[in-house]
């Protein structure tokens, strides 16, 4: 195998991406396909645990859904921060090793309550997720083939989603609903063996701390004392949260969390940028200045409510909408996410093929985001569908348009400050998902009071257009640096 063309994360982007390179990629591949596992198993065994805890509505159902988005939605921000300033493999290492600690505590849950807890546990880890995949693969790859890089390990999620089906069903109704939890938690500790075994060698130094400072660094102190402290203090963090969710009720919780992440952000844009303020100040207030920040943060939100309200919902919609039985809903809702997983890969494929064909960079990537929003337009018309063949094709369209969209939006994204992309996918990731919590009671309550889906439909196939607009409108924006 060919050496890396640098082994310092202090250098210049990669002019080339390397077989190990790809190689990362498709790890990183198997843990998002982990990291969606874990989240969607409870959507699966909705049943299930709807008689466990007595659960009577789906709008309460919602709030167990809304648990986990909330806290992942509030940790994608100190992930993002941590993540462009630790050491990136053994940040992803113990990342990973959290959420699946948390996916097995989920499966010896007494209470509603202490499932609850293991919800937003998991939400904690996994928004690491993503902050730490997107600044490896703008560590390892070339611009022109981040598209693809992002494409191949988002696939992930897509991937996990039609394999969760039949993980799920099979030992639901072989075992039961714990077992689910237990055996898709296990695997991820393989996987950390696996990635510390993989990054050893020449090329670990594209995933170390940065040895030139950035701006707003933490201080050089050893480094194992940084991670545990880093990783302590979101602990600590994450036990606050989930003594205030016990005591003040999950509705409360999502004010309080929206108001900290939107508050923060904005103390960010009217505080004078001064090198005395705090590091992650300084680092906030350079992010929130820049225009494109905000028009992705539009888009953010118009792609990840749809792509949630799918991976969330669509077993409900085949169960309780089109009449399927509960095994034939789990495993038909595997289809609209292989072709999800088209999208995934064919818009990292498409974007990069164009921009060998001479289309620049964000021509190529504006073909493929147009291509993806005008797929997510089958939406509105799966309501109008009723026989079954119908119904899932139109899904998959949908579903492969809002990942193709994902994938361009993803590179966009890492465009918008290249010294800080972890703490920009971080809080972008966490004003999108912030909504998602909000919405997912929402789309319970349409279901309780209008017996379906309707309304959701026509939201999740019309606001891809606005998320369009907004990054059209990125490239025709030319920030400065504060």
């Amino acid at each position: 195998m060919e050496p890396p063309p640098t082994t310092s994360a202090n250098a210049l982007e990669p002019s080339e991406a390397t077989p190990w390179a790809w190689a990362i990629c498709w790890l990183m591949f198997a843990s998002t396909v982990l990291n969606y596992m874990d989240r969607q198993t409870v959507s699966l065994v909705r049943p299930q645990i709807r008689e466990a805890f007595h659960i009577t509505t789906d709008a309460e159902f919602g709030w167990i859904l809304s648990a986990f988005i909330m806290v992942y939605a509030l940790f994608q921000v100190p992930a993002g921060y941590l993540v462009d300033r630790l050491d990136l493999g053994w940040s992803y290492a113990l990342a990973v090793a959290w959420w699946s600690l948390a996916a097995v505590a989920t499966a010896f849950a007494p209470t509603l309550g202490v499932l609850i807890a293991c919800r937003a546990l998991l939400g904690v880890g996994e928004s690491f997720n993503w902050p730490c995949a997107l600044r490896v693969t703008a560590r390892v790859l070339p611009p022109s083939a981040r598209g693809l890089g992002n494409g191949i390990f988002n696939s992930g999620a897509a991937v996990g989603a039609v394999v969760t089906p039949l993980a799920v069903t099979a030992l639901s109704l072989a075992y039961s609903w714990q077992t689910a939890f237990l055996a898709i938690g296990s695997a991820g500790f393989v996987w950390v063996f696996v990635w510390l075994f993989v990054i050893r060698g020449p090329h670990r130094g594209l995933l170390g701390r940065p040895t030139r400072p950035i701006a707003g660094a933490i201080p050089r102190v050893p480094a194992p004392w940084r991670l545990y402290t880093a990783h302590g203090s979101v602990a600590l963090a994450a036990l606050v949260l989930l003594v205030a969710a016990y005591w003040l009720g999950l509705s409360v919780v999502w004010l309080a969390i929206a108001t900290l992440i939107l508050g923060s952000l904005v103390a960010a844009l009217i505080t004078p940028l001064d090198p005395r303020l705090a590091p992650w100040a300084m680092s906030l207030g350079q992010i929130v200045r820049r225009k494109r920040f905000w028009l992705m943060a539009t888009a953010s939100v118009s792609i990840n409510i749809g792509w949630h309200f799918l991976i969330n919902w669509i077993p409900t919609f085949l169960k309780e909408d089109r009449g399927l039985d509960y095994q034939s809903s789990n495993l038909s809702s595997m289809i609209p996410f292989l072709a999800a997983d088209l999208g995934n890969l064919g818009g990292g494929w498409l974007s990069r093929k164009l921009v060998a064909r001479g289309l620049s960079v964000t021509r190529a990537r504006l073909a493929v985001l147009a291509a993806g929003t005008l797929l997510c337009l089958a939406g509105p018309f799966v309501i109008l569908a009723h026989e079954r063949t119908t119904v899932l094709a139109l899904l998959a369209v949908t579903a492969a348009g809002t990942a193709s969209f994902m994938v361009v939006y993803f590179a966009f994204a890492q465009d918008v400050s290249a010294g800080h992309s972890g703490l920009v996918v971080g809080c972008l990731g966490a004003i999108g998902n912030l909504m998602v919590a909000g919405f997912q009671p929402f789309a319970g309550y349409v279901k309780d009071s209008t017996g379906a889906f309707t309304p959701i439909f026509w939201i999740v196939g019309l606001l891809p257009i606005l998320g369009f607009l907004s990054i059209l409108r990125t490239t025709r924006t030319r920030d400065h640096d504060p």
